[in-house]
């Protein structure tokens, strides 16, 4: 099977397996971004970065503020808050000016970890610009469009749709708004 991509042996069924794929790649950028980190001395786990450069760049914030901006759920990113302050990057403290906000901040070895993980990161970017290039696409353009596009039709209705077509030999048309 040298010299195939992966899954080729499924044909025309390959397009249903985008996310196995786009687990492959990830599975490969995780992998070699870790292999860095480790040289750059970064100790904070690699799922925390955004949340750390975060801090760095835009000062304290709660963890719903975070969330808020990022997307993300407050439980997940309490998950990645826990390791990064038992590590002794992140403390928590209260607000002087409001005792019922207790935002995180980096703290001093944080501000360190938080350079480190900068410079690589700065690194990263431009070798994922350089890929973009070769590749003649921006993937970020590319999954950003895939998820804009999943949220206003999602796969599964997609699916019927495909499930119809099918069925018909045709697409049903859908009536826009």
């Amino acid at each position: 099977m040298s010299g195939q991509p992966p899954l080729a042996y499924l044909g025309e069924l390959r397009p249903a397996f985008v996310a196995h794929l786009a687990d492959r790649l990830n599975n490969v950028i995780w992998g070699e971004t870790q292999i860095y980190s480790d040289r750059m001395g970064i100790k904070a786990p690699l799922k925390s970065h955004s949340a750390i450069l975060f801090l760095l760049r835009h000062g304290p914030a709660s963890l719903s503020e975070i969330a808020r901006l990022d997307g993300q759920s407050h439980q997940l990113l309490a998950s990645r808050f826990d390791p990064l302050e038992r590590m002794g990057f992140i403390e928590r403290f209260t607000d002087p000016n409001d005792a019922r906000r207790t935002p995180y901040r980096l703290t001093k070895a944080g501000r360190e970890q938080a350079r480190r993980i900068e410079a690589a990161i700065t690194a990263k970017a431009e070798a994922m610009r350089r890929l973009f290039k070769e590749m003649d696409m921006d993937l970020i353009a590319v999954l950003e469009d895939a998820l804009e596009r999943l949220r206003v039709r999602p796969l599964g209705q997609r699916i019927l749709e495909a499930q119809t077509e099918g069925k018909t030999g045709h697409v049903r048309k859908r009536k826009t708004a």
